[in-house]
């Protein structure tokens, strides 16, 4: 985890500090992009051809790992109206989908799929919403932590102390971070996925008080 402090501002009986803080943790899940790709010299037989070999790789894919799997495009273009040079034939039809599965299988789901006859467009790795979620919450807690305790020393050296917080308000974030670096591209299924890092930054007015001591 990272952490780190900024500016603070001080009031009549309030005190005012931000802060940031960042949790990594290894991606939970993978995102595989396969097209499944039909050419014939009409439209519906194109169109056919693609569906039946996005079938044929869906069924292969299903048989190594429990994959969720969703269409995100069809579409079916006159490659000679377009100048198409990867085709002789009159029509193409492409079907892209997603494979979203545990990032340990990314590797089998891509042999699997091209085996099928698929094409792998991309692999990327992410964080459930669950994951997202629960990182967002320890990085906010651990920002205001922070920045409770650069009141308290500022306080302390006021002779004051620092009673509760009167306002919390996450910030956006500065230049170089971001929330959530989420769905990392990669070439190469092989590769180790890097963490994925969240940060939260916040600011927080707290309540000046009496010091007991």
């Amino acid at each position: 985890m990272m952490l780190s402090a900024g500016i603070l501002c001080m009031t009549d009986r309030t005190v005012t500090t931000t802060a940031s803080a960042t949790r990594s943790v290894a991606p939970d899940s993978a995102t595989v992009a396969i097209t499944a790709i039909g050419e014939a010299v009409s439209a519906a037989r194109a169109r056919e051809r693609a569906r039946d070999r996005a079938s044929t790789v869906r069924t292969a894919v299903e048989a190594v790992t429990e994959a969720r799997i969703e269409t995100v495009d069809k579409r079916v273009t006159n490659a000679a109206a377009t100048f198409d040079p990867e085709t002789d034939a009159a029509f193409r039809a492409v079907e892209e989908f997603h494979a979203r599965c545990q990032p340990g299988m990314a590797a089998a789901v891509v042999v699997e799929a091209t085996d099928a006859g698929g094409t792998i467009d991309r692999v990327g790795y992410g964080l459930t919403e669950s994951t997202r979620t629960e990182q967002q919450d320890a990085a906010l807690t651990a920002a205001v932590d922070r920045a409770r305790g650069k009141a308290e020393r500022v306080a302390t050296a006021e002779g004051l102390a620092v009673g509760s917080a009167q306002q919390i308000t996450t910030k956006p974030e500065r230049p170089g971070e971001s929330t959530v670096v989420d769905d990392t591209w990669e070439s190469d299924p092989a590769v180790h996925p890097a963490p994925i890092s969240v940060t939260e930054r916040v600011e927080v007015s707290y309540a000046l008080v009496a010091s007991e001591g």
